[in-house]
């Protein structure tokens, strides 16, 4: 941080950690007057943890990493000098561009990383080739801006939907995640965890794309309802195999009635996505009122009381 050349802060947020974490971070952060640190007592999860830091974060511009940096110590240069040289107002860090890779990551989790952010990306729209990434950065008044309410790694998704339907500019820049190679006998990650982290995803994923999902599954549903129904019916008429089979008409008219059900939820679906958008950009408008109220009725420090003009009887105050 410090090879930056500018001023910096570092927050470092312990999500109920229940081993000797703290006590080491506290050892180490004590020294540092611009390091603090954030801990609650019960794991709370990763968006939670998330949305205290970037409560806390006090500058320009704001970058969120894993502690471990296991995405490399130049992420952070390369972040902030994407955000400061080209003015977006998102930077996302993202193994699936060219440049980018992993190291010391098994196979699984490499392909169910570059699946799924294909799923989710079909869902979301967009170009964007790493929905589900922590390594960022963002614009103070950006991220300031979100209204946040994930409280596990669906966050990620939240803060990108949120920020698009804001209007905000996301770019991605390639960069290599390194995890330390395992040890003899050691699982990576287990068919729990990766359903803890799958679920979610497609959860949200589902939510955000929902629209989309129910009008594919509208015109499979027609075209095979209708395929059927007018086959079963020429075969009737015309005999083209042994037996009628009458029942092909019963199934591709319950076929067609289910795609018509999907097609009123279609409809459905985006008035709800325009409520949600009409939403997100209410809740910046009123995220962004509060922190000019904070502002305004802040506590002056010591220096700015000194430096306040002294008030005479014939001043007027109006509040």
């Amino acid at each position: 941080m410090e090879s930056l050349g500018v001023a910096w802060e570092y927050i470092l947020v312990d999500d109920g950690s229940t081993d000797d974490s703290l006590t080491q971070a506290r050892a180490l952060l004590d020294d540092h007057a611009n390091c603090h640190l954030i801990h609650y007592p019960v794991n709370r999860g990763r968006g939670y943890a998330l949305r205290r830091g970037f409560t806390a974060a006090s500058g320009k511009y704001v970058i969120s990493t894993e502690s471990d940096l296991s995405w490399g110590e130049d992420i952070i240069r390369a972040i902030y000098d994407r955000l400061v040289l080209d003015g977006c107002d998102v930077v996302v860090a993202s193994v699936h561009l060219p440049d980018g890779g992993y190291e010391n990551v098994p196979g699984s989790r490499r392909g169910l990383s570059y699946f799924g952010n294909i799923v989710m990306r079909w869902c979301f729209g967009g170009d964007l080739t790493m929905l589900s990434g922590m390594t960022r950065g963002y614009r103070r008044e950006v991220i300031k801006s979100l209204h946040l309410e994930a409280n596990h790694k669906e966050i990620h998704l939240e803060i990108i939907a949120k920020a698009r339907a804001l209007g905000y500019r996301i770019v991605e820049i390639p960069a290599t995640i390194r995890w330390e190679a395992p040890k003899r006998g050691q699982s990576r990650s287990g068919v729990a965890s990766m359903a803890r982290f799958i679920i979610p995803h497609l959860i949200s994923s589902y939510n955000f794309g929902a629209a989309k999902i129910l009008l594919t599954a509208t015109c499979v549903l027609m075209l095979l309802g209708i395929g059927l129904a007018g086959f079963g019916a020429i075969n009737k008429l015309l005999l083209l195999t042994p037996a009628p089979m009458p029942n092909l008409i019963t199934y591709g008219l319950v076929l067609v009635l289910l795609g018509v059900l999907c097609a009123l939820f279609t409809g459905l679906s985006l008035q709800i996505s325009n409520l949600s958008r009409s939403l997100t950009h209410a809740q910046c408008q009123l995220e962004q009122l509060r922190q000019r109220l904070d502002e305004d009725y802040a506590e002056p420090s010591p220096a700015e009381r000194e430096d306040a003009p002294r008030r005479g009887s014939h001043d007027v105050e109006a509040g």
